[in-house]
């Protein structure tokens, strides 16, 4: 009977050890890794539109050469002027007045200077017989050269004046259109002080003001659709040119200038337009700041690739990134939309391992 007992517990320990033999020869499987990815796609925020309007490019401020009372001024905002067309004049009454002046304070300050002469000629006629003496000669010298150079600067305020007089039109450089006028009939003007702004016709852009995060995410020259609000006018195209220095504050808007490629005549200045990013040509796609792996000087994220049956597998790309706008940074360069890229735990991924479903 203890025999039997003996076998039976030596035939359990044997397969109890075989059994754990068995165990530790087994391949475990390898569990996918669970993964937060997103999928690339453009931002939407640069499907939206905004509103502007067509300026001209080529803008000059025309002034008066010379001060005066505005006497008239014969154009408004969006009249069409031609070169040497005359804009405005000044008061010409005033300025004859003016000549007539400078004219009349000449001819006495010429008639002090030939007595000057006179006299010193006279002194120095009796200084040579011993009749008058030095003091009374260097007196008579003294009041002769300021009495000449009084005619001297009454000959100058004659010049100035007659120059005056012939500045009183301002006229047309060249041909335009006027944008706005700076100053009403009877205003006193002085010189260099804008009367009117005139544009050239020909050269034409788009102002449009857009979010300030919007500014930040489109690139350089980036492409826009310009649409007109009438009716049956064909879109045009036009590339970012500026992009204003200074924000403004108070709504979180820049100013951008958008020059147009050949714009028909309907797009005149003054006419108000519609602008779309035009997405197309260079899509703005953006990632989370922890989507980027890599090193400073060579970032790169994590884009799960879908192999069939084998199953998805992650696979390391660089990029190159562009702006920094809150928790996300713009892709410029490396990645297409629709490609599925990690966004969480990019630190713990190695190069071809395999990842699960992606978690929403």
């Amino acid at each position: 009977m203890i025999n039997i007992l003996q076998r039976l517990t030596l035939t359990v320990s044997l397969g109890l050890i075989a059994g754990a033999g068995l165990a530790d020869d087994a391949i475990v499987p390898e569990v996918p890794r669970p993964v937060i990815t997103e999928f690339l796609s453009a931002d939407p925020a640069v499907e939206r539109q905004f509103s502007g309007v067509i300026r001209g490019q080529d803008v000059t401020a025309l002034a008066f050469q010379t001060s005066g009372r505005l006497a008239t001024l014969d154009v408004e905002a969006g009249d069409r002027v031609t070169e040497g067309q005359v804009i405005a004049t000044l008061d010409q009454i005033t300025l004859a007045q003016d000549v007539a002046v400078a004219e009349a304070a000449l001819s006495s300050a010429e008639a002090q200077a030939e007595f000057a002469q006179s006299q010193y000629e006279r002194i120095e006629a009796l200084l040579a017989r011993n009749v008058a003496t030095k003091a009374q000669i260097e007196a008579a010298r003294a009041s002769r050269d300021a009495a000449v150079a009084k005619a001297d600067s009454a000959r100058a305020d004659l010049a100035q004046a007659e120059e005056a007089a012939r500045y009183g039109q301002l006229t047309a450089p060249r041909d335009g259109i006027i944008l706005s006028t700076d100053v009403e009939p009877g205003t006193l003007v002085s010189a260099g002080v804008s009367v009117v702004e005139m544009a050239d016709p020909l050269g034409r852009e788009a102002i449009i003001d857009v979010p300030e995060s919007f500014a930040m995410v489109i690139p350089d020259q980036a492409g826009f659709i310009v649409r007109h609000r009438s009716e049956g006018v064909a879109p045009v195209a036009a590339k970012l040119s500026v992009i204003e220095p200074v924000a403004e504050t108070s709504l979180e808007t820049r100013r951008l200038r958008l020059t147009l490629d050949n714009p028909p005549e309907d797009y005149r200045i003054g006419t108000l337009i519609t602008a779309t990013y035009d997405s197309d040509a260079a899509p703005v796609m953006t990632l989370p700041q922890t989507a980027i792996a890599g090193t400073n000087d060579a970032p790169g994220v994590w884009r799960v690739e879908d192999n069939g049956e084998v199953g998805r597998n992650v696979h390391f790309v660089p990029v190159t990134l562009g702006r920094t706008i809150g928790t996300r940074v713009v892709i410029v360069s490396g990645l297409t939309e629709g490609d599925e890229i990690v966004v969480r735990g990019v630190h713990a991924l190695e190069e071809g391992q395999s990842v699960g479903e992606r978690l929403q």
